[in-house]
């Protein structure tokens, strides 16, 4: 027989009250000492439960004032470059505050590989943070080489994933001959846990785009951040068709 962990049990419990709707997004839960009460186990156990909960993103904690139920973030799109050129849903970005910063790094690994450059090459780095109804959404890394950045309006933020950057430098005369999307997903920096008030054991999507000229050089990469539960990836693409009917 399997043994079910105390605070397992209580963390099913609870999941299964959100589950059926006895607990709704925005409700708050049972005080600590009233949960060791109602489950008669201790106090360690009932915070264990409530890591799981909070990892999982059902629940979240406020210094103070309580652990509530989590409301559902709504997911922001990030349309492929792959699916016809740098673009973002049209609502997407309307609702998302995005600010950015610019400066310059000198590269080493792993923006080494990502530009393909040598360790100390000096960089232009733009860094996006995106909110949504106050609550951060996103983070974006944008790398062009410096003899480009010139050539570069200043952000302007107007698109949260630094589209604008690969955007500029088509504009400016770079004549792109491909782009590359890995995307993967992993723990977060302790850098992206803070500034996007991540829980522990929380999980991010990371989308590495680079942008390569008709020359081959990498002239733009990004390192694009966000929790899993507020992002999708959007990739399509339109099938031309034969005069049948048949797709050629």
């Amino acid at each position: 027989m399997v043994t079910v962990a105390r605070y397992q049990r209580v963390a099913d419990s609870i999941r299964e009250r959100i589950a059926d709707g006895t607990l709704s997004a925005g409700d708050r839960l049972p005080t600590e000492p009233l949960l060791v009460d109602e489950y008669a186990v201790s106090r360690l156990t009932v915070r264990h439960a409530l890591d799981v909960l909070q990892a999982e993103g059902l629940i979240e904690r406020f210094h103070g004032r309580g652990t509530f139920v989590r409301r559902r973030p709504q997911r922001v799109s990030y349309v492929s470059a792959c699916s016809g050129g740098f673009r973002q849903s049209e609502a997407d970005h309307v609702d998302t505050e995005t600010y950015v910063r610019h400066g310059s790094v000198l590269a080493e690994a792993p923006l080494t590989a990502l530009m393909q450059v040598e360790p100390g090459t000096e960089l232009a780095e733009y860094l996006y943070f995106s909110r949504r109804d106050k609550d951060p959404y996103s983070l974006a890394r944008i790398y062009v080489p410096l003899d480009l950045a010139k050539l570069l309006d200043t952000p302007t933020a107007k698109l949260p994933w630094g589209a604008e950057i690969p955007l500029g430098l088509e504009a400016a005369g770079i004549r792109l001959a491909h782009v590359t999307e890995r995307v993967t997903t992993r723990p977060p920096t302790q850098d992206e846990a803070g500034r996007l008030n991540l829980p522990p054991g929380a999980v991010v999507l990371e989308v590495e785009r680079t942008s390569v000229d008709d020359q081959g050089r990498v002239v733009e990469g990004a390192q694009l951040v966000a929790p899993q539960d507020r992002i999708e990836v959007v990739f399509s693409k339109a099938l031309a068709k034969s005069a049948g009917g048949d797709l050629s």
